[in-house]
Protein backbone atom coordinates (compact mmCIF):
# COMPACT_ATOMS: atom_id res chain seq x y z
CA UNK A 1 0.00 0.00 0.00
CA UNK A 2 2.91 2.30 0.60
CA UNK A 3 4.69 1.85 -2.62
CA UNK A 4 1.50 2.72 -4.55
CA UNK A 5 0.16 5.72 -2.26
CA UNK A 6 3.41 7.32 -2.39
CA UNK A 7 3.76 6.98 -6.44
CA UNK A 8 -0.09 8.06 -6.96
CA UNK A 9 0.08 11.14 -4.26
CA UNK A 10 3.26 11.94 -6.25
CA UNK A 11 1.50 11.60 -9.91
CA UNK A 12 -1.28 13.82 -8.37
CA UNK A 13 1.04 16.42 -7.05
CA UNK A 14 2.47 16.93 -10.13
CA UNK A 15 -0.21 17.19 -12.74
CA UNK A 16 -2.07 19.23 -10.15
CA UNK A 17 0.60 22.10 -11.11
CA UNK A 18 -0.30 21.69 -14.87
CA UNK A 19 -3.95 21.96 -14.37
CA UNK A 20 -3.49 24.74 -11.93
CA UNK A 21 -1.23 26.62 -14.61
CA UNK A 22 -3.83 26.14 -17.35
CA UNK A 23 -6.76 27.35 -14.91
CA UNK A 24 -4.74 29.94 -14.46
CA UNK A 25 -4.62 30.85 -18.34
CA UNK A 26 -8.03 30.20 -18.10
CA UNK A 27 -8.89 32.93 -15.54
CA UNK A 28 -6.54 35.25 -17.79
CA UNK A 29 -8.28 34.57 -20.90
CA UNK A 30 -11.94 35.68 -18.83
CA UNK A 31 -10.14 38.88 -17.61
CA UNK A 32 -8.53 39.94 -21.02
CA UNK A 33 -11.59 39.02 -22.89
CA UNK A 34 -13.82 41.01 -20.43
CA UNK A 35 -11.40 44.04 -20.84
CA UNK A 36 -11.32 43.64 -24.52
CA UNK A 37 -15.20 43.78 -24.58
CA UNK A 38 -15.50 46.88 -22.05
CA UNK A 39 -12.79 48.34 -24.80
CA UNK A 40 -14.95 47.55 -28.52
CA UNK A 41 -18.29 48.56 -26.86
CA UNK A 42 -16.68 52.33 -25.11
CA UNK A 43 -14.60 52.30 -28.38
CA UNK A 44 -18.01 52.23 -30.35
CA UNK A 45 -20.02 54.34 -28.44
CA UNK A 46 -17.27 57.44 -27.49
CA UNK A 47 -14.66 57.47 -30.31
CA UNK A 48 -16.99 55.86 -33.08
CA UNK A 49 -13.96 52.87 -33.83
CA UNK A 50 -13.74 49.30 -32.94
CA UNK A 51 -11.35 46.45 -33.04
CA UNK A 52 -11.03 45.27 -36.41
CA UNK A 53 -11.53 41.28 -36.17
CA UNK A 54 -13.34 41.27 -32.90
CA UNK A 55 -15.76 38.74 -33.44
CA UNK A 56 -12.98 36.52 -34.61
CA UNK A 57 -10.89 37.43 -32.08
CA UNK A 58 -13.24 36.40 -29.04
CA UNK A 59 -14.50 33.16 -31.02
CA UNK A 60 -10.80 31.88 -30.53
CA UNK A 61 -10.06 33.42 -27.12
CA UNK A 62 -13.42 31.32 -26.24
CA UNK A 63 -11.60 28.16 -26.41
CA UNK A 64 -9.24 29.20 -23.45
CA UNK A 65 -11.53 29.53 -20.66
CA UNK A 66 -13.97 27.30 -22.21
CA UNK A 67 -11.73 23.77 -22.07
CA UNK A 68 -8.57 24.73 -20.09
CA UNK A 69 -10.39 24.71 -16.97
CA UNK A 70 -12.07 21.23 -17.23
CA UNK A 71 -9.26 18.69 -16.04
CA UNK A 72 -8.88 21.41 -12.61
CA UNK A 73 -13.05 20.86 -12.33
CA UNK A 74 -12.96 17.12 -12.84
CA UNK A 75 -10.08 17.28 -9.94
CA UNK A 76 -11.47 18.91 -7.81
CA UNK A 77 -15.52 17.93 -8.17
CA UNK A 78 -16.85 20.68 -9.62
CA UNK A 79 -19.09 19.30 -12.39
CA UNK A 80 -22.67 18.68 -12.04
CA UNK A 81 -23.08 15.82 -9.78
CA UNK A 82 -26.38 13.83 -9.38
CA UNK A 83 -25.65 11.72 -6.04
CA UNK A 84 -29.07 11.88 -4.09
CA UNK A 85 -29.65 7.80 -4.89
CA UNK A 86 -25.78 7.28 -3.14
CA UNK A 87 -26.64 8.71 0.11
CA UNK A 88 -26.64 5.83 2.80
CA UNK A 89 -24.67 3.26 0.97
CA UNK A 90 -21.29 2.02 2.39
CA UNK A 91 -18.05 3.44 1.16
CA UNK A 92 -16.57 0.99 -0.81
CA UNK A 93 -19.99 0.99 -2.77
CA UNK A 94 -19.66 4.56 -2.77
CA UNK A 95 -16.68 4.54 -4.07
CA UNK A 96 -17.43 1.69 -6.55
CA UNK A 97 -20.23 3.93 -8.07
CA UNK A 98 -17.75 6.42 -8.35
CA UNK A 99 -14.94 4.36 -10.28
CA UNK A 100 -17.49 2.88 -12.53
CA UNK A 101 -18.48 6.94 -13.39
CA UNK A 102 -15.25 7.59 -14.18
CA UNK A 103 -13.75 4.84 -16.19
CA UNK A 104 -17.13 5.62 -18.63
CA UNK A 105 -16.01 8.92 -18.78
CA UNK A 106 -12.71 7.90 -19.70
CA UNK A 107 -13.65 6.02 -22.62
CA UNK A 108 -15.68 8.66 -23.98
CA UNK A 109 -13.50 11.39 -23.56
CA UNK A 110 -11.00 9.07 -25.38
CA UNK A 111 -12.81 8.83 -28.11
CA UNK A 112 -13.59 12.97 -28.03
CA UNK A 113 -9.69 13.09 -28.41
CA UNK A 114 -9.61 10.99 -31.60
CA UNK A 115 -11.90 13.04 -33.17
CA UNK A 116 -10.84 16.34 -32.26
CA UNK A 117 -7.25 15.52 -33.27
CA UNK A 118 -8.74 14.77 -36.93
CA UNK A 119 -10.45 17.61 -36.76
CA UNK A 120 -7.39 19.60 -36.00
CA UNK A 121 -5.85 17.74 -38.56
CA UNK A 122 -8.46 18.54 -41.32
CA UNK A 123 -8.26 22.29 -40.38
CA UNK A 124 -4.40 22.38 -40.71
CA UNK A 125 -4.73 20.41 -43.73
CA UNK A 126 -7.15 22.63 -45.41
CA UNK A 127 -5.75 26.03 -44.17
CA UNK A 128 -8.90 26.70 -42.33
CA UNK A 129 -9.11 30.52 -41.04
CA UNK A 130 -12.21 32.74 -39.87
CA UNK A 131 -14.47 34.48 -42.40
CA UNK A 132 -13.59 38.42 -41.72
CA UNK A 133 -9.67 38.92 -40.59
CA UNK A 134 -8.98 34.92 -41.85
CA UNK A 135 -6.79 34.06 -38.36
CA UNK A 136 -5.75 30.44 -38.69
CA UNK A 137 -8.42 28.09 -36.55
CA UNK A 138 -5.66 25.26 -36.20
CA UNK A 139 -4.37 26.27 -33.04
CA UNK A 140 -7.65 26.67 -31.04
CA UNK A 141 -8.46 23.37 -32.35
CA UNK A 142 -5.48 21.81 -31.47
CA UNK A 143 -6.07 23.01 -27.88
CA UNK A 144 -8.95 20.76 -27.47
CA UNK A 145 -7.86 17.24 -28.09
CA UNK A 146 -4.57 18.84 -25.78
CA UNK A 147 -7.21 19.31 -22.82
CA UNK A 148 -8.91 16.17 -23.36
CA UNK A 149 -5.54 14.31 -23.08
CA UNK A 150 -4.73 16.00 -19.92
CA UNK A 151 -8.19 15.36 -18.95
CA UNK A 152 -8.02 11.37 -19.85
CA UNK A 153 -4.59 11.73 -17.41
CA UNK A 154 -6.28 13.12 -14.55
CA UNK A 155 -9.46 10.30 -14.87
CA UNK A 156 -6.65 7.70 -14.80
CA UNK A 157 -5.26 8.96 -11.68
CA UNK A 158 -8.92 9.08 -10.15
CA UNK A 159 -9.27 5.36 -11.25
CA UNK A 160 -6.51 4.26 -9.38
CA UNK A 161 -7.02 6.33 -6.61
CA UNK A 162 -10.75 4.84 -6.13
CA UNK A 163 -9.23 1.21 -6.76
CA UNK A 164 -6.94 1.90 -3.56
CA UNK A 165 -10.44 3.29 -1.45
CA UNK A 166 -12.36 0.37 -2.75
CA UNK A 167 -9.11 -2.17 -1.26
CA UNK A 168 -8.80 0.33 2.35
CA UNK A 169 -12.31 2.31 2.20
CA UNK A 170 -11.23 4.19 5.41
CA UNK A 171 -8.18 5.64 4.31
CA UNK A 172 -7.44 9.05 3.49
CA UNK A 173 -8.47 9.86 -0.19
CA UNK A 174 -5.42 10.65 -2.95
CA UNK A 175 -6.31 11.79 -6.32
CA UNK A 176 -10.25 11.71 -6.05
CA UNK A 177 -12.09 14.73 -4.89
CA UNK A 178 -13.70 14.61 -1.57
CA UNK A 179 -17.15 15.66 -2.47
CA UNK A 180 -18.70 17.15 0.94
CA UNK A 181 -22.68 16.61 1.64
CA UNK A 182 -24.92 19.73 1.85
CA UNK A 183 -25.57 19.63 5.66
CA UNK A 184 -21.30 19.82 5.81
CA UNK A 185 -21.29 22.25 3.25
CA UNK A 186 -23.90 23.88 4.89
CA UNK A 187 -21.79 23.70 8.36
CA UNK A 188 -18.89 24.92 6.73
CA UNK A 189 -20.69 28.17 5.42
CA UNK A 190 -21.99 28.83 8.78
CA UNK A 191 -18.71 28.66 10.75
CA UNK A 192 -17.21 30.56 8.14
CA UNK A 193 -19.64 33.35 8.59
CA UNK A 194 -19.32 33.52 12.47
CA UNK A 195 -15.65 33.26 12.50
CA UNK A 196 -15.96 36.51 10.19
CA UNK A 197 -18.11 38.33 12.21
CA UNK A 198 -16.01 36.90 15.57
CA UNK A 199 -12.83 38.88 14.21
CA UNK A 200 -14.86 42.01 13.68
CA UNK A 201 -14.15 44.82 16.60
Amino acid sequence: MGDGTAALSAAHRYWSWLENGMNLVAAAAIFFLMFVGVFQIVGRTVFDTAIYGYIDYMEQASALFAFLGISYAQRVGAHIRMDLLLRGFSLRFLWSMELFCVLVALVVIAVLVDSTFHNFLRAWQLGDSTIDIKLPVWPTKLIVPFVLVVLCVRLVLQSFGYMRLIRYPDAEPIAVPVIETIEVQAKHEIEEALGREEKRP
